[in-house]
């Protein structure tokens, strides 16, 4: 009950401070200006009301829903989720982003056990854009402390393969898993060694610099499979009508 007690107070401590961050002076409005890229090719100029962020989303789904007004000082919010966008581009540029923010509405894959293959649609924002591939980053409530008694945010980082016609972002430790054997033949055992050996020792150095190590290494890939590579991602095969296929014979 103490524990209950403590986390109720976190929760209501964090909605304050998020309610304070989103009550900002008109003067840094523009700082929430969005050109919102909807599937059907329609682009929405607009303002952002309440983020996709996982800090604003301690009762909802992270990078899933948000809401826009068509002016900083509209009342009457229009929500839209991942689902409905292609993308998110933040009018206002910086030093570290010359060409504005961007958000990408993507597939996250997100293996369970009815299949390997499952994904989840969910909002990235880009990081590095690579000759054969993406970077992302993002951030979600985590579980922490004895008994899991606390959450706290964690930044995760993801690669969507250029090559993939499903835009699919994968964490960087399925990369490096069995998810990979077969849409990327060798690609898990490609990942692990390119950490292995002398050159492996430089790849480490490089990736506790950079993110996008990631990029390099995909790049490399690719090379080594030489023309196989042009046929990549392999298909994977449809189980369940292999099995009605078996079935009917």
């Amino acid at each position: 009950m103490k524990h209950f007690f403590f986390y109720t107070l976190a929760i209501i401590a964090t909605i304050g401070m998020i309610s304070r961050a989103e009550a900002k002076d008109p003067a840094d409005a523009e700082s929430d200006h969005v050109i919102v890229t909807l599937k059907s090719g329609e682009k929405v100029d607009c303002y952002v009301h309440r983020g996709w962020h996982a800090e604003n989303s301690m009762f909802k789904k992270e990078n899933y829903s948000f809401k826009v007004t068509k002016t900083p000082d509209d009342q009457e919010p229009i929500e839209y989720t991942a689902d409905d966008v292609v993308s998110i581009d933040y009018v206002e540029v910086t030093e570290n982003h010359p060409d504005g923010l961007r958000w990408e509405s993507r597939p996250l894959a997100k293996p369970n056990f009815a299949s390997r293959y499952n994904t989840i649609q969910r909002l990235f924002c880009v990081d590095k854009v690579g000759e054969n591939a993406t970077t992302y980053w993002w951030k979600v409530w985590i579980a922490t402390g004895q008994n899991f008694s606390r959450r706290e945010l964690a930044t995760y980082m993801g690669v969507r393969f250029h090559n993939d016609p499903e835009g699919i972002v994968y964490t960087y430790e399925l990369v490096n898993s069995v998810l990979m054997k077969d849409k990327y033949p060798g690609l898990q055992e490609f990942c692990k060694s390119w950490f292995k050996g002398a050159e492996g020792k430089v790849h480490k150095k490089e990736a506790e610099e950079n993110d996008s190590w990631i990029l390099d290494m995909y790049d490399a890939y690719l090379d080594q499979m030489g023309d196989e590579a042009a046929n990549l991602p392999k298909p994977i095969a449809d189980k369940k009508a292999n099995k009605e296929n078996a079935d009917e014979e």
